[in-house]
C-alpha cells in the first residue's frame, strides 16, 4: 500500500491511497485542477483514480468533487447524511456514480477492504475511514471534536494513520475568531487541538510502537506546523520518555512525500 497527503488543512483536504492496481482519494477539498497538479507532482495520473471516498460535506472536503466526477466519471462514495448535505453543492452527478455507504460495513475494491466509522463533527453523518490490504492498514481520522475508545482502538493496529492536530488552544482563544466559532471548534463536535492529538498518540504508541502517524488538518489561523509538531512531541516525551521519529506533518495545499508500506 502507498499513501500521500495531497493537501491537508483548513483550506482544503485530499488523501491518496493505493493498493495494487487500485487508487482512491479521500475527500477532494481543493479545485480539481489543484488536485490534478498535486497528484502529478508525485507521479500519479489523475485519470487512474478509481473512486472518491468522502468524510463529510464541508467545503474544504468536497470543493472539487463534482467537477472531478464529471471529468473522470469515477464513483463518489459517502454516507446518506453526507449525500444529503453535499448534493446541491456538487452540481449534476450521474446516478450510477453516486454510491451510498454505511458505517461498520466493509467494502471491497480489488484487494482493499474499506470501512467507514463514525466521528464527531458538526456535519451530517461524518466518518473516518480504514483501508486494509495485504495485512497492512491505513486510517484517516480528522474533523472530530472527540475520540472514543473505539476510535483509538482503530489506530492501535494501523501501519499509517492521519490524525487531526487542528489548533493551538492559546492561539485559538486569543485570536480574532468570534466567540461562537471558538466555542464550536473546542466542542465535542469541533476539532482536535495539538494537545488532544499528542495525548491520543501517547496512548496509541503504547500499543502500536511501529505505527507511522501524520498530523493533519492544521488551521492556518490558529496553528503553525512547527508548533503542532513540538506540542505533540513534547507530550510523547513526557508520557513515553522519548520523541518519535515516525510522526510527520501534512502540508497545507501541497503533497507530502509518498509513504510506502512494505
Amino acid at each position: 500500500m502507498r499513501y500521500c497527503s495531497v493537501a491537508s488543512g483548513s483550506n482544503g483536504n485530499c488523501h491518496y491511497i493505493e493498493s495494487g492496481e487500485y487508487r482512491i482519494l479521500v475527500d477532494l477539498g481543493l479545485s480539481a485542477r489543484q488536485i490534478e497538479d498535486g497528484l502529478k507532482s508525485v507521479g500519479i495520473d489523475p485519470a487512474s483514480i478509481n473512486g472518491i471516498f468522502v468524510t463529510h460535506e464541508h467545503s474544504d472536503h468536497i470543493r472539487g468533487i463534482g467537477v472531478w466526477a464529471r471529468r473522470y466519471k469515477v464513483p463518489i462514495l459517502a454516507t446518506a447524511g453526507t449525500w444529503k448535505g453535499m448534493e446541491r453543492s456538487l452540481g449534476p452527478v450521474s446516478g450510477e456514480l453516486a454510491v451510498t455507504i454505511r458505517t461498520g460495513k466493509g467494502y471491497r475494491l480489488g484487494d482493499m477492504r474499506i470501512e467507514a466509522f463514525s466521528i464527531y463533527h458538526d456535519a451530517n453523518e461524518p466518518v473516518g475511514y480504514c483501508f486494509e490490504s495485504g495485512g497492512r492498514k491505513i486510517a484517516v481520522m480528522t474533523d472530530t471534536g472527540m475520540v472514543t475508545s473505539d476510535m483509538k482502538h482503530r489506530l492501535m493496529d494501523c501501519d499509517l494513520a492521519v490524525v487531526e492536530s487542528n489548533h493551538d488552544v492559546d492561539m485559538l482563544m486569543h485570536g480574532r475568531y468570534p466567540w461562537p466559532l471558538k466555542k464550536r471548534i473546542r466542542s465535542n463536535l469541533g476539532h482536535l487541538s495539538n494537545e488532544d492529538c499528542g495525548s491520543i498518540l501517547a496512548e496509541v504508541f503504547v500499543e502500536n510502537a511501529r505505527g507511522t502517524f501524520l498530523l493533519g488538518h492544521l488551521s492556518e489561523e490558529n496553528n503553525r506546523p512547527e508548533l503542532a509538531m513540538e506540542t505533540v512531541q513534547t507530550i510523547l516525551e513526557e508520557r513515553l520518555g522519548e520523541r518519535k521519529d515516525s510522526v510527520f506533518l501534512t502540508k497545507r495545499g501541497a503533497p507530502t512525500d509518498m509513504f510506502t508500506l512494505p
